[in-house]
């Protein structure tokens, strides 16, 4: 239970019999007794006088469930009625007025809105119409199969739904708490006062969904064993139907032993009646199926059809049967085997009580919600202290590479951190993984060079208000555009925090000068640092963030024999020669082209070369470096091996791991800290960020960029002393491990995230 109390809507097209109509009654009946102010909203019916009985305000709203213009006129007054009001939750439970109540929320100031939940009663059929239950910050699924038809066919997040199924008023539905008085009332109306044949009941609406017709029909076929079936259900509802009914009853010559009783005020005492209750839902399930669970409260056996929420209610053989829906020969064979021994439905009927009494009781569905609400409310608060974010990351796409990588890891701290993780990309191989890992993935095609990207724009703006974004973290320069000219377009107000990170030395120009726009701006590496300030002259808001390494992946002790076992065979290791290794984007910036020049310029020509990157991504570089293989005669050393999906495995054959990058500098140098953390000596280019990652004499050598001579001398040093080779991996394990992690890195961009929240906060509350 909630510490305060809350104010709460629920809102109903009406309040008369079904379950939809139950369950409202019930949880606007606990909220009062609770001490909550409950308010429902409807078009009226007979269950409005037990609502004002237990202190809950029922507004009636004639015809808000009906599917007309003059319903229009509510939208406005809810929205008037909510700002006077001031509710913590307002809570939507049917289509027609969830579209009233969601158009009123949609138009307030989220300032002053509450908090939206919407309830998933029934199988719905699939259009934009129905669409309308999802729109809930959380969609309450009555049932398992309820839950599963919303992820199958809407597009909603699982972690927005929450399963509470229904329940039954355990006071109200007691066998020892109904005085025989009630029972003896009903038998008499009923006209059975003396009936002593078996009672077999079917409680439910008149229409074909619910199934009397196959009732009737399966009647027939046991026509000539002794039972009495009622039928209880409004007859003037839907009186086409219920005279189909009568007709078919005396068509089969039963009417001495089905009746149709009409409406029932008083369904627990009715069960007491019966020794067996059937819930013969055919042509559509029940979303969850409260008869059923009626039925077992007052120690009655059920008799079900296989389909819907009562796979979770009735427990086949054990507390009633399922049988085939829309099947009458099924029905009548399992009725006739089941009704001549009434001590067994006697017992099933108290298996049933034990089943519900534990799983199915109102003050359990009521407590969940309630729980849920209380979730819901905490977030909100924390939201609007910065305690959770949404952070929207953008990028071109999501395949291989550095920028991939940390965005991976910054979406997976703050999914595991509770903040809300979303990536915006063109796609590509590591969105499973994304999406494995918690975050949200939108694909667009943000990454391409051209005007049209910029159409992005509109949809954009709309997520970022959907979604209430409070940080956008942009990545690279085309995403950036299309970030910054949306932020740029919105009211200063719903602007999210703007935050670019500096993953390159760009080529100094208008279009690059946009990744200095951020209100933060990331850069990660003091190289880089420098780079923003002397070429773009900017000395305020940046903020050195280095990249980092996952040491739960990167770990030598976490690595399988089996795993590094498998690149042995598939890149034929030979067992007594050392492996030069060089992972990398195939792409003449990493300098594998440098790295086979100064291979055929090595003294010592005893190793394995190990060229790591994906060969069809750049094909016409990569056959400039087969040529080159071919030309110097390296081809029973050196090996294109492709893409590889495990590098903490691979990185365990190398004996040196090398960064070559000739013409552009890294920024910051993955793979270097990626080798180190393996516990592996590096060679790398002295440019850039290596010059901050590798510390020559200690962790490893640098190297003049561009230069083939002095990277086969380095080459050659490496090999020449193998001890030293495993001193500088421990060494390089030991700074990586101090100052290159990527829990560091996580931590200090959401540190930044929420200093820039605390001292622009984009959003007054949420």
């Amino acid at each position: 239970m909630v510490a305060r109390k809350l104010t709460i809507i629920q809102i109903v097209p009406e309040m008369d019999e079904g379950g939809v109509e139950g369950e409202t009654l019930d949880f606007a009946v606990y909220l009062a007794k609770n001490g909550h102010r409950s308010i429902v909203i409807s078009g009226g019916g007979r269950l409005v006088k037990q609502l004002e009985k237990a202190g809950v305000v029922h507004l009636e709203w004639k015809n808000i469930g009906s599917k007309n213009l003059s319903c229009l006129k509510y939208i406005h007054k809810l929205r008037k009625y909510i700002l006077q009001e001031k509710p913590d939750i307002l809570h939507l439970r049917s289509r027609l007025p969830a579209w009233i109540g969601y158009l009123a929320w949609k138009t307030l100031d989220y300032t002053v809105q509450p908090s939206l939940i919407t309830s998933f009663h029934g199988f719905y059929s699939v259009n934009s119409y129905s669409t309308i239950m999802t729109k809930g910050e959380r969609v309450i699924a009555v049932s398992q199969v309820i839950k599963e038809h919303i992820l199958q066919n809407y597009r909603v997040r699982p972690e927005e739904i929450c399963l509470i199924h229904g329940g039954y008023d355990s006071d109200a539905f007691d066998p020892h708490k109904i005085p025989a008085e009630r029972v003896e009332k009903l038998k008499k109306d009923w006209g059975i006062a003396e009936e002593d044949r078996t009672i077999i009941m079917l409680p439910g609406r008149l229409t074909p969904w619910k199934g009397q017709d196959i009732f009737i029909d399966a009647l027939s076929q046991i026509k000539d064993l002794p039972f009495l079936a009622l039928c209880i259900g409004d007859e003037n509802e839907n009186s086409s139907f219920s005279k189909k009914l009568k007709e078919k009853i005396s068509a089969y010559s039963l009417n001495d032993q089905i009746r149709l009783v009409g409406h029932c005020r008083d369904m627990p005492a009715a069960l007491l009646i019966a020794d067996l209750v059937v819930s013969a839902s055919s042509s559509q399930p029940e979303a969850f199926g409260k008869v059923a669970i009626e039925a077992m409260a007052m120690a009655k056996p059920i008799v079900a059809t296989r389909h819907g929420g009562s796979l979770e209610t009735v427990r086949d053989g054990e507390t009633g049967w399922l049988v085939e829906p829309s099947n009458a020969v099924d029905l009548g064979d399992t009725l006739r085997t089941v009704i001549a021994d009434k001590e067994k439905l006697r017992a099933i009927g108290e298996k049933g009580r034990k089943w519900v009494s534990k799983n199915f009781t109102a003050l359990r569905m009521c407590e969940k919600t309630i729980d849920l609400y209380q979730q819901v409310l905490e977030e909100k608060r924390k939201r609007s202290d910065g305690e959770i974010l949404s952070v929207l990351q953008m990028l071109p796409e999501l395949e291989s590479g550095g920028v991939e990588r940390g965005t991976l890891e910054m979406g997976k701290y703050l999914a595991d951190n509770k903040h809300h993780s979303f990536v915006i990309s063109g796609g590509g191989r590591l969105v499973k993984q994304l999406v494995a890992e918690k975050s949200h993935h939108i694909r667009w095609n943000v990454g391409v060079k051209s005007p049209f990207t910029l159409r992005y724009v509109f949809s954009l703006r709309r997520f970022l208000k959907k979604e209430r974004i409070d940080v956008l973290h942009l990545r690279s320069r085309m995403p950036a555009w299309v970030g910054y000219i949306t932020w740029k377009t919105l009211p200063k107000r719903y602007r999210p925090i703007l935050v670019t990170t500096f993953h390159g030395f760009y080529s100094v120009n208008s279009y690059s000068a946009i990744m200095t726009k951020g209100t933060g701006i990331i850069a990660i590496s003091k190289s880089i640092e420098r780079h923003i300030r002397e070429k773009y002259r900017i000395n305020q808001n940046i903020h050195l963030i280095y990249r980092g390494v996952d040491k739960t992946i990167f770990d030598p002790d976490a690595v399988s024999t089996e795993r590094i076992e498998r690149y042995k065979r598939e890149w034929r290791i030979a067992p007594d020669k050392p492996v030069l290794m060089l992972p990398g984007r195939l792409t003449r910036l990493k300098g594998q082209d440098i790295f086979l020049k100064a291979l055929s310029l090595m003294t010592n020509q005893n190793y394995q070369a190990l060229l790591v990157g994906d060969t069809t991504e750049n094909p016409g570089f990569t056959d400039e470096l087969a040529k080159s293989i071919s030309q110097d005669r390296l081809e029973a050393k050196v090996s294109l091996v492709g893409h590889c999906d495990d590098m903490p495995a691979a990185l365990m054959l190398a004996d040196v791991v090398i960064s070559a990058s000739s013409r552009e500098p890294e920024a910051f140098g993955r793979v270097t800290i990626e080798a180190m953390a393996m516990g592996k000596a590096v060679i790398a280019t002295a440019h850039g960020g290596s010059l901050e990652t590798v510390t020559p004499g200690r962790t490893g050598w640098l190297v003049p960029p561009g230069n083939p001579e002095e990277l086969a001398m380095a080459l050659d040093k490496a090999l020449a002393d193998k001890k030293r080779l495993h001193q500088f991996g421990r060494a390089g394990q030991k700074i990586v491990s101090s100052n290159f992690t990527m829990e560091q890195m996580c931590s200090k961009t959401a540190s930044l995230y929420k200093e820039l929240f605390a001292l622009y906060r984009p959003h007054e509350t949420h």
